[in-house]
């Protein structure tokens, strides 16, 4: 790691468990600029409520976070600093933020690659991305590759000359499919979930007021209820009971 080293620095907040830094739209970019020009391998995790409760119970996915550079991808986690007394400066979507990355590596001629997500949807989202950023230089390849498949995969990311690699497949194994393959990665990865389908437009983002009310996961479950009832039905609430008892310990970074 090289740019992560700073994260312990950085102004940061611990929520339930994570420690979380604070960025702007701006400031984001600009590390993973930063990120894709230096040397080593950097990872930066979008923290939502979710990816907290997941580290709460996985001490190997606990222990990368502390190795990552982490942001607020979900407005429970802002919320929840500033209960704590700490201060996150918004909510980054990694679904917004993903553009004006894109855009800015496109105006630095840095190479980007997509992989995850099921066969076409990756692409989709590339296709939109190229027609509207007519300088990217963006390939992908879908998620459902088999151990054998995975050099091929590989070549194909140093092929392009790849700076910035989003991974898609979900907490914790994105996090953990990065980490074992650390040696074969460019220098600035982004784990994103689901952000391809949102990207290709297979999945249709909540109206902007629920966005601006912070209930975007609210949306998400009406629109994925079998998927996601567990994780928002029972995990927000155990979310907010960790938050509860951190800040009944007085603990705050």
């Amino acid at each position: 790691m090289s740019d992560a080293s700073s994260a312990a620095t950085a102004a940061s907040v611990m929520v339930a468990g994570v420690h979380v830094e604070s960025f702007t739209e701006k400031s984001i970019v600009e590390r993973v600029m930063r990120m894709a020009s230096s040397d080593g391998v950097d990872v930066a995790v979008g923290v939502n409520a979710h990816v907290c409760n997941i580290a709460r119970r996985d001490a190997r996915f606990r222990a990368l976070l502390d190795e990552s550079i982490t942001y607020a991808d979900g407005q429970s986690v802002v919320w929840g600093a500033n209960l704590l007394g700490g201060s996150l400066s918004e909510r980054l979507a990694t679904t917004d933020i993903a553009e004006p990355i894109l855009r800015a590596a496109a105006d630095e001629g840095l190479p980007v690659y997509f992989f995850g997500a099921a066969e076409g949807v990756a692409e989709q989202a590339a296709a939109r991305l190229r027609a509207r950023i007519p300088d990217l230089r963006l390939k992908t390849h879908h998620g459902y590759v088999s151990d054998g498949e995975l050099p091929a995969v590989f070549d194909d990311i140093a092929a392009h000359g790849t700076r910035i690699l989003f991974v898609g497949m979900g907490d914790p194994a994105q996090r953990f499919w990065v980490d074992d393959h650390l040696d074969r990665l460019p220098p600035a990865v982004l784990t994103c979930g689901g952000l391809f389908d949102w990207l290709s437009g297979a999945n249709r983002r909540a109206p902007e007021w629920m966005i601006r009310a912070g209930l975007e996961w609210l949306w998400r479950l009406m629109i994925e209820p079998r998927r996601l009832a567990k994780r928002y039905l029972v995990g927000n609430p155990s979310f907010v009971a960790a938050v509860a008892r951190q800040k009944l310990r007085g603990t705050s970074a």
